[in-house]
């Protein structure tokens, strides 16, 4: 931990002296001074609890020296300077006395330690029989807390910060896991992602129960939330002072604000965070706080849902800005003021207003990690300028048009591991299957045709096979037959096949998937009957969530006993003439929740659970949500649904 936050705080050092050159001139050698004593400490594998605390205490009062001083540089006249610059060299002083006497008590403990260890060994080698056991502190502990105490420094403060948001809110694993980075909670390893660092901590919380899962019915985009017993406790720690961030930043520095008028209480705050939870008003007129000194040192502006038409110009001021999330807003253009955002990591302005084309200048974010986007309702893909192959830095692109040299540039993006491509058509896709294949460590892919919900064709080229480490897979668009690679791709977890309208059932290949876990079948068999062949005995071993939708569907006979072994939520939509479930279906005792919308009016009678002679099928299953036809047009005719 130790090692972590004088890392961070160095870093963030050598970031400022570089970007506010001017402003430290004639202060570089008490800042050298100060960086040799957290060196020094650092250097140290120590992880006693009390005195890493108290650097960190330091660095939080240093980095509120510093925000004070170039704040207030900005401001005052020529005149001023002399003072002030004193003022703040007086500061660093006692800062770097502060750490001097760290040292100091450090050295010491180490001594008493060393003592007392040689002390305990010596009455342990006489004065202990064998089998006999000292009583332990920790033997009054709740096993939670025994669990939360031996979490590695980073697990926790991922956990920690999870708590910031509030009861019960629902965070997206890979929101979360990009805004970890963004926080610099994540320690770097060579060769090796910080996300992927960030989901193994994630993995390890969700393992232990400290973070519960919530898939939705179709296990598309996996949610977490801290359980309030859990968030309740870390709170009470952190409240009480036992328990702090291992990174410098105070955590009142973060905020989640689901009320503009709150921006107003917060506003004397040296904001690192802020989250704009739901629906906000006008936020164009309640945006002064971005000019005050609270704004000018976010990394993080969440801004998802707010009803903002246009960024302010201010936002162009937020220089050390890491993330910055416009997702689900009204905005139509992104301001050219965002060129001055060069710390940038991710960018998410999915469904947005209308927003045709990214502007040139994000070649030049050098930094940039993540840039999300995708179509509103009738807005085809973003067109993306000339040189995004040269943002060497990016693992994520999503919503592009595959036009104007893109679909060949981006073959220079080999790092990419998630790629979202929109619009795709014959004449791009020879490139853009080129592309593809230079990308080996590709974990996510999504190729959509042009109309693809109107049957519009997605042509695949014969010789393209996409790299074997995909896990998540979305096709959208007419198939003309079920890839030949799809069969090879044993890493697959997540598969949606969207509008295929496939001539032959594709379950007949994907059930031998031996990791898929989320099926999605969207309108993609078009054939009106479908029995055993779709799952054999064994077939699909680790399926966990399955979603049928087909206009077309009128009979599902029968199911292999031992088909879908792990099946967990069966969800059919759209299937307005399926007229009976499968025999076999209640051999599936795995299942905990079916989803049925439309379901015909005489089926639901044969459904019931007095009487209905199709009950059998479903009446192990906890959960069955479903919606009648009649009740479908009742809603219509109230202008409940349009």
């Amino acid at each position: 931990m130790s090692e972590l936050l004088i890392r961070s705080c160095l870093q963030r050092l050598d970031s400022l002296l570089v970007q506010e050159k001017e402003a430290f001139s004639g202060l570089e050698d008490q800042i050298e001074k100060v960086v040799n004593k957290l060196k020094l400490i650092g250097e140290s594998s120590d992880e006693k609890g009390f005195w890493i605390n108290e650097v960190r205490d330091v660095i939080n009062d240093m980095e509120t020296h510093i925000d004070k001083y170039l704040s207030q540089k900005e401001k005052h006249e020529a005149e001023d300077q002399t003072t002030l610059i004193d003022g703040f060299r007086n500061d660093m002083q006692k800062i770097e006395i502060r750490l001097s006497e760290t040292i100091q008590r450090k050295t010491q403990l180490d001594c008493s330690t060393n003592s007392e260890d040689d002390m305990e060994d010596n009455k342990s080698s006489h004065g202990m029989k064998e089998g006999q056991t000292s009583a332990s502190s920790s033997s009054t502990l709740s096993l939670f807390e025994l669990e939360f105490i031996n979490l590695t420094d980073c697990v926790r403060d991922c956990l920690m910060y999870c708590c910031i948001f509030p009861d019960n809110y629902l965070i997206r694993k890979g929101k979360l896991t990009r805004l970890l980075v963004a926080e610099g909670l994540i320690e770097e390893k060579e060769g090796k992602p910080m996300e992927d660092i960030a989901e193994e901590h994630i993995g390890e919380l969700v393992n232990k129960g400290m973070l519960e899962i919530d898939h939705g019915h179709s296990g598309n985009g996996t949610k977490l939330l801290v359980p309030s017993i859990y968030r309740e406790f870390c709170l009470r720690q952190i409240k009480e002072g036992k328990l702090k961030l291992s990174t410098s930043v105070p955590q009142k520095a973060r905020s989640v604000v689901s009320n503009l008028d709150k921006l107003i209480k917060i506003d004397s705050l040296q904001l690192w965070s802020l989250f704009l939870i739901g629906n906000q008003g006008s936020f164009e007129e309640r945006n002064d706080w971005l000019k005050s000194e609270s704004a000018k040192f976010l990394r993080v502006l969440d801004l998802e849902g707010t009803k903002i038409k246009s960024l302010p110009y201010e936002v162009g001021d937020l220089i050390h800005l890491k993330y910055l999330c416009l997702k689900d807003t009204e905005i139509t253009e992104l301001p050219e003021c965002l060129i001055n955002l060069k710390d940038l990591q991710t960018l998410d302005i999915r469904w947005c207003g209308y927003i045709a084309a990214m502007p040139k200048f994000v070649v030049s974010l050098s930094n940039l990690r993540h840039l999300k986007m995708f179509k509103n309702h009738g807005v085809c893909g973003v067109k993306i300028p000339e040189g995004i192959g040269s943002l060497r830095n990016l693992l994520t692109l999503t919503g592009i048009d595959p036009g104007g040299g893109t679909a060949g540039e981006i073959g220079n993006l080999t790092q990419l591991r998630r790629l979202g491509v929109l619009d795709v058509t014959e004449e791009d896709i020879n490139e853009l299957s080129s592309s593809i294949m230079k990308m080996q460590g590709l974990l996510s892919l999504s190729l959509q045709s042009k109309l693809s919900m109107y049957q519009e064709k997605l042509v695949l080229v014969e010789s393209f096979l996409p790299p074997l480490s995909l896990r998540k897979l979305c096709l959208e668009g007419g198939l003309e037959k079920i890839p030949i690679w799809l069969g090879s791709l044993e890493s697959l977890t997540n598969l949606r096949l969207g509008y295929s309208h496939l001539s032959e059932n594709p379950a007949l290949v994907l059930q031998l998937l031996p990791n898929l876990k989320v099926l999605t079948l969207w309108h993609a068999y078009d054939g009106s009957k479908m029995g055993k062949e779709f799952c054999k005995a064994s077939g699909f071993p680790k399926l966990e969530f399955l979603t049928i939708a087909s206009e077309v569907l009128e009979e599902w006979t029968d199911l292999e006993e031992g088909a879908l072994p792990s099946l967990k939520h069966l969800y059919l939509h759209s299937c307005r003439r399926l007229r009976m479930l499968p025999e076999g279906l209640q051999f599936v005792t795995t299942l905990e929740h079916m989803f049925l919308v439309p379901l015909l009016d005489d089926h639901a009678e044969r459904l019931k659970p007095d009487g209905g002679p199709e009950n059998y099928k479903i009446k192990h299953i906890p959960r069955i949500t479903f919606i009648t036809t009649s009740m479908i047009q009742e809603l219509f005719k109230e202008g409940k649904i349009e």
